[in-house]
């Protein structure tokens, strides 16, 4: 490996452990020996966009960008470099200029060429002119030619994205059309048999959602399975056979929800009700609003067939959910003007009364079963002590909490699942934070003083922020995606993780902390 390759490298080992300082001052000694290196400027800008506010950052790289601009001949390497400089500043494309964007545009075909329209996407707030390039890139490029054929597969998908928003934007023809390329393109891009059966589900579950060919989808499900049918005779791995089995099921969910918007209602339930998901794997697929409308679609499946004890059973999951579902109300009411004839019950709201009570026998019987599934799955970690400051320097560590049930919230201003869950985090806090033995913590993960500051401002938390620039709760704990909870024992022990925002109701952090507080 040559020097300069060996420079380059300990910059970017220096960047990805926060060592920022370190990684800009090896940029600076590199480019006094490689005065105009391309690869040493697009590394040295990343260290200077999360090492400097963004008011100086941008500052730093506009001017370095502007010197290479001027100095250098102009070539598409050049164009690619100072691109990526703009947009690794805060806001990303909206920091390019448009006289760079018009001179990238001359170089069709090439990558930089296709990260302009993307960019350009990214940045129009008008839905009509988003459309407009995602299609340029659809038009412009096949998935045989395309630089970055994952960049071809997302413009596709944005397109059918805004068509879901607005139909005027496409006719049927286009949506099947794009359809059909967007098939074609994850099928090179994974090329993976294995994989396959993804690219398949995707495309018919987007046929379903805009209602777009779905004679053409069911065709899709058939040569799936005969594919599936095939790979079980042949396979000789019982992981595999596993994995085909879960597909196979999912096949013929997909092939009852097509069945559902075709109206073929005996069909449709047939289908749902026999390769129904586990609705009791966790809170979050059992009171999801996938699984509540599942339960809507069987509910209208069974009125559609006459079923009135089935269609109530299904439509009431539908409609006392965490969050009302009024088609599953409007069902009630349906089968209630079909059955009050032949029961005692006077009106619509005693009738709802009673099959609430029901529900709520059954829905405290399934989350028992759920809680008791989660909890029996300790850790038992001695947890690494931390050090970690606020923004107003107020410092804090693990070994200082001892004696308390420590719920650490792993999360950044950036990540939107992280900003989704806060409702969520606020609902557990509501719940302990007059519990004297009970602390919520969250963790902003690698991000600037400036950056929380705005978070702060924007959300208000009402629990503890702290600072973590160099992401060491992440690398302590072992965290592969944020937001991520980490639930610490009275001894300081890690006893649970919990990764994504798929919570409901606080659950299941409230059940993990409740546990933790019954320790002897």
């Amino acid at each position: 490996m040559s020097d300069k390759h060996n420079i380059i490298s300990h910059i970017k080992d220096n960047f990805e452990v926060g060592e920022f300082e370190q990684a800009l001052e090896m940029s600076t000694r590199a480019l006094k020996a490689y005065p105009v290196d391309l690869e040493v400027y697009d590394i040295r800008w990343q260290v200077i966009a999360r090492m400097f506010s963004d008011e100086e950052a941008k500052e730093k790289i506009h001017s370095e960008v502007e010197n290479l601009l001027t100095t250098l001949p102009e070539t598409p390497e050049l164009l690619d470099t100072a691109y990526w400089g703009y947009k690794s500043i805060s806001g990303g494309a909206i920091n390019v200029p448009q006289s760079l964007v018009d001179k990238i545009l001359q170089y069709p075909k090439t990558e930089i060429y296709l990260a302009a329209l993307m960019g350009l996407s990214e940045r129009s707030e008008n839905t009509r002119e988003k459309w407009h390039y995602y299609k340029r890139v659809v038009d412009e490029f096949t998935p045989s030619d395309v630089p970055i054929l994952s960049w071809y597969i997302l413009a596709c998908e944005e397109l059918l994205w805004l068509a879901k928003d607005d139909r005027t934007l496409a006719t049927d023809d286009l949506l099947d059309e794009l359809l059909d390329i967007l098939l074609d393109a994850d099928l090179q891009h994974w090329q993976d048999s294995q994989k396959s059966f993804r690219c398949y589900a995707k495309v018919v579950e987007w046929r379903i959602t805009l209602n777009c060919g779905l004679d053409k989808a069911l065709e899709l499900l058939d040569s799936t399975e005969i594919e599936f049918v095939k790979k079980t005779e042949q396979s000789q791995n019982s992981d595999n056979d596993d994995a085909i089995g879960k597909a196979y099921k999912e096949i013929s969910r997909l092939r009852g929800k097509v069945y559902f918007h075709q109206s073929r209602w005996k069909a449709s339930y047939d289908e749902l009700t026999a390769n129904a998901p586990d609705f009791m794997e966790s809170v979050w697929t059992r009171f999801n609003e996938s699984t509540i409308d599942y339960f809507w679609m069987l509910g209208r499946s069974a009125e559609g067939m006459g079923n009135w004890v089935n269609a109530k059973h299904y439509y009431a999951n539908a409609h006392f959910g965490p969050n009302t579902h009024n088609k599953g109300l409007k069902g009630l009411k349906s089968v209630y003007q079909q059955i009050r004839d032949n029961t005692m019950i006077d009106t619509f709201d005693t009738f709802l009364e009673e099959i609430e009570a029901e529900y709520r026998i059954q829905e405290a019987a399934d989350c028992e079963i759920i809680r008791q599934k989660l909890l029996k799955n300790r850790l038992n970690k001695k947890a690494t002590d931390f050090r970690l400051e606020t923004l107003d320097e107020e410092t804090y560590t693990l070994s200082n909490l001892l004696g308390k049930v420590v719920m650490l919230d792993v999360g950044a201003s950036w990540c939107g699942p992280c900003n989704e869950v806060l409702s969520e985090v606020n609902t557990v806090y509501d719940r302990f934070h007059k519990t004297d033995d009970v602390v919520v913590l969250g963790i902003n993960d690698g991000e600037k003083p400036e950056q929380v500051q705005k978070f702060l401002d924007e959300h208000n938390p009402p629990w503890t922020i702290l600072l973590d620039p160099y992401q060491k709760v992440r690398k302590t704990f072992q965290i592969k995606g944020i937001p991520s909870f980490i639930m610490i024992d009275k001894e300081g022990n890690w006893q649970y993780s919990f990764l994504g925002s798929h919570i409901i109701k606080g659950q299941p952090l409230i059940w993990f902390i409740e546990e933790l507080l019954s320790d002897k």
